[in-house]
């Protein structure tokens, strides 16, 4: 791209040509953008799910069992908790509203596919009973011969045994964009997922073929992110940064892994190889990014290659880690718009893509260069109106509320490294919450009513204060509650000031284009003028990334202003300091 910038001061443009949501890395308010299929999936003929059947919307779980059951459906679940299990047939693809949750029972699982057949499930919250040390059934469970299966963007936590295990020679199954954790409900055995589950399971053997994409293994789970037996599993662009992690990939009896290009940060292990139950294929780490790992692992012989090309981001620096980073924790989940038309459920297979820079937009999509479909108006949708929790509610009438809960305080001190001790506000008279201005490396996350401030902070965070607000999103009147997390070094030292921060970062920024920030920005404004992006108010480096999080380049800021000239029409992310904003320029 050349002349990309212009340090010249611009006019304040109008608004009218792109839509700016501001949000903190992860928000609730955040639509992603509807990724195409990729992986394993598009293989053995492809998954289309319930293309080419009837649509069917559910609001009770009498029904969504029924039809589920039955599949050769598209099946719309609108906005409640469903408590299952939901058994899964063939030829169906299940959608969830945003805020369309499925409870695991006291015993079994909130959904099972066991045999099925051409299955896309999206878009859905997987809420488990709490993980414990007893033996009972997974979450999510793809089971015996199930073949084809596409699960995407879908939140799965506390699960009773496992989040999601792939099991008993279920073959073509592609995860992507999934967020996987534990929350103070579970009090033990906070095992992930598992793709295979028996050292004597020979029958295994040429099935198991699994891709694991752009997912987030978060706080609380402790290890198998995967453990693979005898599959031919795939890991790639994937987020590894659970706390609580021992180990986070495991390779076991005739394991054949591709790990590559994922970001390991803070874990005690990226990779655990255990031979006890029999020799490994291969477990090779390929151009993965780790930092802050404590025992490195290096792997073991030569993974298979790919039968489908998939667009993978590079992360061979922390810039470009941390740019994936924050497009994972942005985008994985239950983050999809609200359905629409049918073709907006099942996107366009990204293994057909001619281009390999960029993962290919859906079918649907006018355009190649953007990510979003052209028919998906509402992937750019105002802020308040993303994070609706029912299709008709709109805006709630009355008063938010926020109440706080939980041991942490909302004034807290914690050194570089170290967690935050977590706590939460309770959401009333709103559909929703966002966070600003927290410490990298702490996050916000939704859980039903529920707003959570938890996290460690990033060793290389800037000491000093950091003031944090959660304001509610959706109710006529909002409310906002304040905090402030005060980092300090390693040693047990705050800043001087926080100017002296900002003066030690403009010159380490000079040579590098890491996301690392050391200084917390102040509100900016942004305006367009066709593909210009001006950025006024900060005396800080913006960054500009693509709508997953890779780093396109980087502008230093002159005068408090400076300028962006984007390559095409589309979606952007912003980030100056800790502030992210989501743009589309049209």
């Amino acid at each position: 791209m050349t002349n990309l910038f212009s340090k010249s001061i611009r006019a304040v443009a109008t608004f009218a040509a792109m839509v700016v949501t501001t949000t903190a890395v992860p928000a609730f308010a955040v639509t992603s953008p509807d990724f195409p299929m990729a992986g394993f999936a598009t293989q053995n003929g492809g998954t289309t799910g319930g293309k080419g059947y009837s649509e069917v919307t559910v609001d009770n779980v009498s029904d969504l069992k029924s039809y589920a059951k039955a599949g050769n459906k598209i099946i719309y679940v609108k906005p409640g908790t469903y408590m299952g299990p939901v058994e899964v047939g063939s030829n169906v693809t299940i959608y969830g509203y945003q805020g369309a949750i499925i409870a695991q029972p006291a015993s079994g699982s909130a959904m099972k596919l066991s045999g099925s057949k051409n299955v896309i499930i999206r878009n859905l919250k997987f809420k488990g009973v709490g993980a414990h040390d007893d033996d009972d059934e997974d979450c999510l469970q793809v089971n015996h011969e199930s073949k084809n299966v596409w699960i995407d963007h879908v939140d799965v936590y506390d699960g009773h045994d496992g989040n999601l295990d792939i099991t008993n020679a279920s073959d073509f199954v592609t995860i992507s964009w999934t967020k996987f954790s534990y929350t103070s409900a579970s009090t033990g055995h906070q095992f992930s997922n598992l793709i295979g589950n028996s050292k004597t399971k020979t029958s295994d053997r040429g099935h198991l073929n699994v891709t694991i994409h752009h997912t987030w293994w978060a706080d609380g789970v402790v290890e198998r992110m995967p453990r693979v037996r005898f599959g031919k599993v795939h890991v790639a662009n994937n987020l590894f940064d659970s706390k609580n992690a021992s180990y986070c990939v495991r390779a076991a009896i005739e394991a054949d892994i591709r790990i590559e290009r994922n970001v390991f940060i803070g874990v005690q292990k990226a990779l655990d190889l255990y031979t006890s139950d029999g020799a490994i294929t291969a477990a090779q780490m390929i151009e993965n990014y780790e930092e802050n790992v404590k025992k490195p692992q290096s792997g073991t012989g030569t993974a298979f290659k790919p039968s489908y090309s998939m667009s993978l981001t590079d992360v061979s620096t922390q810039a470009k880690a941390y740019a994936l980073r924050d497009s994972i924790k942005l985008y994985a989940g239950a983050t999809l718009p609200d359905p629409g038309a049918s073709g907006t459920v099942t996107p366009a297979s990204s293994s057909s893509a001619k281009s390999s820079s960029s993962v290919a937009s859906s079918s649907s999509a006018k355009s190649s260069s953007s990510v979003a479909p052209a028919s998906c108006s509402s992937v750019v949708r105002s802020s308040s109106s993303q994070a609706v929790s029912s299709s008709s509610q709109g805006i709630v009438a009355g008063e938010a509320s926020l109440t706080k809960h939980g041991s942490g305080s909302t004034k807290q001190e914690v050194k570089q490294g170290a967690s935050v001790e977590e706590f939460y506000f309770t959401v009333a008279g709103a559909t929703g919450a966002t966070v600003t201005g927290l410490p990298e490396g702490v996050v916000g996350t939704m859980k039903e009513s529920d707003f959570y401030i938890s996290g460690a902070v990033a060793q290389n965070a800037d000491v000093g204060e950091y003031k944090f607000t959660v304001t509610t999103t959706g109710a006529a009147t909002n409310a906002t509650k304040s905090g402030t997390i005060t980092v300090v070094s390693a040693s047990g030292t705050v800043a001087e000031s926080s100017s002296s921060n900002v003066d030690s970062s403009s010159s380490s920024e000079q040579s590098t284009t890491s996301l690392g920030v050391v200084a917390i920005a102040p509100h900016f404004n942004i305006t367009v003028n066709g593909r210009v992006l001006t950025v006024q108010g900060t005396t800080q480096d913006a960054y500009l990334l693509d709508a997953q999080g890779r780093l396109i380049t980087k502008v230093q800021s002159l005068g408090g202003e400076s300028s962006i000239t984007v390559p095409r029409a589309g979606m952007y992310l912003l980030r100056v300091g800790h502030e992210t904003r989501r743009i589309t320029v049209r």
